[in-house]
């Protein structure tokens, strides 16, 4: 949980509160009942009071609530506000509101339940077509020189007094870490940013991501030394922000999410870098796999490096979800794994991608918000496993 510390830290980043702001002035109106998802202490709440919201739930897990409670007395809204201690997945609202505002994200947009708790609030607290804060998140991905953030991470591994840490260091490597606002800047990047995924709030109805392998050049001489990840967030259409290594203009609260590969590639203007990145949620954490692949410009039969990494490799180091992973657990699919276990069963060469999709529609409805979603996604694995 969050400390006081910290969520005076969040009110304190300028770049993101002015943003959160400008939003619910922008789409709060006299009769608007809103929903503050991790409420904190009530910043948002307040604000939407100020702007003139008839009623407002804030939801918060967080003993903060009660200080929010506080702070809505004192500001004259104590009549506007319920406060509910616990998860908004959890309770059953009284009526719809027609806008849910959440900053739920860590890092990434891939955190925790986020998604699944605004999937779920859209559905069930949200009136049809109201309004959710933020809107979309779009993520970016780019090949980084990093040498300083790639040493913090090896350095305690290499040989300490002597001794053999390379097992150490392989699982250090496995991981992903902040990259801060302030360490990687523009000049940083050996690639053009490529667009990930886009989180539209409205639709998305899945927690986890998958990106078939994507190729790009170099772009200059340098030293790969992982992927950089970030994000833009619209917040409703022509507010927002974004922790881009290139903006002026960035959030300190976010930071960006830097994957290390295994080695330092020197590579040169005109490589060919290919990489896949998925997000798989699993019992309400993220499992991230990370697939890098550098090829020389000047014989493309060259392969510099091809590097398979994952937190599920690091194994019982981290927490009990990676421990599982020991030779005598008894693994069970997740519904992720069932849903591809069940399409390739029918790429037989007997189906077209159609007929594919739609009986992975009827198999798995929850899974996918319409027919339109599963052929999308029977087609991307299509391209991916197809002879």
């Amino acid at each position: 949980m969050y400390s006081l510390v910290e969520y005076g830290n969040m009110i304190a980043d300028k770049v993101r509160s002015d943003a959160y702001a400008r939003a619910l002035k922008s789409v709060v109106k006299p009769d608007s009942i809103v929903l503050d998802i991790g409420a904190g202490t009530g910043i948002h709440t307040l604000l939407a009071c100020k702007f003139g919201a008839a009623r407002v739930y804030a939801v918060e897990s967080n003993p903060a609530i009660h200080l929010a409670q506080e702070v809505a007395l004192a500001n004259g809204y104590a009549g506007r506000t319920i406060f509910i201690q616990d998860l908004s997945t959890n309770i059953t609202l009284p009526e719809r509101v027609n806008i849910v505002v959440s900053d739920l994200r860590g890092i990434l947009p891939f955190f925790t339940n986020h998604i699944a708790s605004l999937v779920d609030a859209r559905r069930r607290h949200l009136v049809p077509g109201g309004q959710m804060i933020p809107h979309r998140d779009t993520l970016y991905i780019a090949l980084i020189e990093a040498p300083k953030l790639y040493q913090n991470i090896v350095a305690p591994w290499n040989e300490p007094y002597g001794l053999n840490m390379a097992a150490a260091r392989t699982v250090a490597l496995n991981r992903w870490s902040d990259a801060g606002t302030e360490s990687l800047q523009g000049h940083n990047l050996l690639t053009e940013p490529y667009q990930w995924a886009v989180l539209d709030y409205a639709t998305i109805a899945d927690s986890g991501m998958r990106m078939a392998e994507y190729e790009q050049p170099v772009l200059r001489d340098g030293t790969a030394h992982g992927l950089l990840v970030w994000f833009d967030s619209e917040l409703v259409a022509g507010i927002g922000y974004s922790n881009s290594p290139d903006s002026k203009n960035t959030t300190e609260v976010y930071g960006r999410a830097f994957f290390p590969i295994l080695e330092p590639i020197p590579v040169v203007a005109g490589d060919r870098f290919a990489f896949s990145l998925q997000a798989e949620f699993s019992n309400g954490d993220y499992v991230w796999h990370w697939h890098t692949r550098i090829v020389a410009q000047s014989d493309f039969t060259t392969v510099k490096a091809d590097f398979v990494q994952s937190t599920a490799f690091t194994g019982a180091v981290d927490d009990e979800r990676n421990a599982a992973l020991m030779a005598d657990y008894r693994p069970k699919l997740s519904l992720e794994g069932q849903v591809d276990r069940f399409i390739l069963g029918l790429m037989t060469g007997a189906h077209t991608l159609t007929t594919i999709a739609n009986q992975t529609y009827t198999q798995f409805p929850s899974r996918f918000t319409d027919e339109d979603a599963a052929l999308s996604y029977v087609y991307e694995l299509a391209q991916h496993y197809n002879q």
